[in-house]
């Protein structure tokens, strides 16, 4: 099957940054949320984005910017979203429940042929898709932050997964011009599972007083060659999305992966990082 028109559920960082990759990539996408007044935001945030990083640096002509803003549909009623799409991508809140009602709802409304893909980070894409009939259509398919820049997607094989279905959301990946990792479905894939260990520690380190925030990040940068520091990746990331990334690999896994004190408490006082400009920098 080919994939001409996609529908992304959630108009947050994530799925509006996915929705404009697609849309560059040639595709007609049905971005979707609940509010009109968002969906306006997003607008034209994505505008000022195409424009700003693209437009100005001489990527893409008017007219070719134009195009692709033509090529995004923005929805607040998801059966309306839906309908003549050959691939949903579902990128709301890291929540377990919310994910499985949302993905026995299209599972309902979506005609079979239809690929029902999940965004998530690090929850089980056997357990998403155990509420529905069609199980052996539902993958997981993640992006990094930001869409449009990283290079990497996980696609993630659920426990009913059918191999066409794998292959036709790895030849989907493939031309958004990303490189594709196969995960067989574990809590935390593989990508998660890792910066989380490393964050988390981090995160401890700074508790402990071993060194500074600053100090911390550099000696990571310099010394791994990482583009950027454990904490400072925490806050981009945002810091109750590695909570909850702990709370669940600790439940799956065992305590070695229990977040750090300094993490729940910093999450309690709505230090988020950069989506609240506060975390362990200030923004």
């Amino acid at each position: 099957m080919e994939i001409k028109k996609v529908c992304v559920i959630g108009a947050g960082v994530m799925g509006s940054g996915i929705a404009q990759l697609i849309a560059i990539s040639g595709y007609s996408v049905n971005l979707v949320d609940l509010s009109e007044e968002l969906l306006k935001n997003i607008k034209e945030k994505i505008e000022q984005n195409i424009d700003r990083h693209y437009v100005a640096r001489n990527k893409f002509s008017k007219e070719e910017a134009s195009k692709i803003l033509n090529n995004i549909h923005y929805y607040t009623n998801i059966e309306e979203a839906v309908d003549k799409v050959q691939l949903v991508i579902e990128a709301i809140y890291e929540d377990m429940n919310l994910k499985q009602v949302l993905f026995a709802k299209l599972d309902s409304i979506c005609e079979k042929h239809v690929i029902l893909a999940s965004n998530t980070s690090s929850l089980s894409i056997t357990d998403i898709a155990s509420q529905c009939q069609h199980q052996n259509r539902i993958v997981g398919i993640h992006f990094f932050n930001p869409a449009t820049v990283m290079k990497l997607i996980e696609l993630i094989k659920g426990d009913k997964t059918t191999d066409e279905t794998l292959e036709i959301a790895k030849n989907f990946s493939k031309g958004l011009k990303k490189t594709v990792v196969t995960i067989n479905d574990s809590p935390g894939f593989v990508t998660s599972r890792l910066i989380y260990v490393l964050c988390n520690e981090a995160i401890n380190m700074k508790m402990e007083g071993i060194a500074s925030t600053e100090d911390i990040d550099t000696a990571c940068k310099l010394a791994f060659n990482f583009p950027m520091g454990p904490l400072e990746l925490s806050d981009l990331v945002g810091l109750d999305i590695y909570n909850n990334i702990g709370e669940y690999l600790n439940k799956e896994f065992g305590d070695k992966y229990k977040p750090s004190f300094l993490l729940k408490k910093m999450v309690n006082k709505k230090r988020l990082g950069r989506k609240s400009r506060k975390g362990f920098y200030d923004y």
